[in-house]
């Protein structure tokens, strides 16, 4: 891993941990390891840190989770597995499992973030972007899956699923097991219910 690459990690460790305010290229230098001054280095000023918070966040999505759900579907499609609902609905579900557990940091990262720029326009911005390109390819995804008006279910299914893993973080359940079983009903519900759906 490359140094910029291991700041905005440890970044993202530190908007998890101590939020917002606790973001400062120092606690930033410690958590990811290296001498103090290297945040600083390549991330001038603090609004250039967050920024690429956000272009580190947008990137670990498209490369694991974006990913998972595009070669589920990929699959489904080239007739390798069951029916296209149920394997849409498995990869969404093993994506929010994954966002509460395994990548529960990353996830409290993106809302402190999230909250942060209802107050902050140009991280805001940001983060619109960011979610448009996420968007982009989800509706492209649906779209090879058949689902007729693919932009408005993208919109839908990460609407729901970033609920539903916020439920998760803030009520549980917290056995991966548990979350996927209470995760899964609802997403198949949404994903059997989009126009197209087979």
């Amino acid at each position: 891993m490359d140094r910029r690459t291991a700041i905005l990690d440890g970044a993202l460790e530190v908007l998890a941990e101590q939020g917002m305010r606790g973001l400062t290229h120092r606690a930033v230098d410690a958590a990811a390891g290296l001498p103090p001054g290297s945040t600083s280095y390549y991330f001038r000023s603090r609004a250039a840190l967050v920024t690429g918070c956000v272009q580190r966040l947008v990137e670990r999505d498209l490369t694991e989770d974006v990913a998972t759900v595009d070669a589920a579907v990929d699959a489904a499609v080239q007739g390798a597995g069951p029916d296209l609902p149920a394997v849409l609905a498995g990869a969404l579900t093993a994506v929010g499992v994954r966002m509460a557990t395994a990548e529960r940091q990353r996830t409290l990262a993106r809302y402190e973030l999230s909250l942060a720029a209802v107050r902050d326009a140009a991280l805001r911005a940001e983060l619109v972007a960011g979610g448009d390109t996420i968007r982009r390819r989800g509706t492209a995804l649906l779209a090879r899956a058949g689902i007729t008006e693919p932009d408005a279910a993208a919109e839908e299914l990460a609407a729901l699923l970033d609920g539903l893993v916020y439920t998760a973080l803030v009520r549980g359940p917290r056995d991966a097991d548990a979350l996927a079983a209470w995760l899964r009903p609802p997403l198949e519900r949404l994903v059997r219910g989009l126009p197209g759906a087979v």
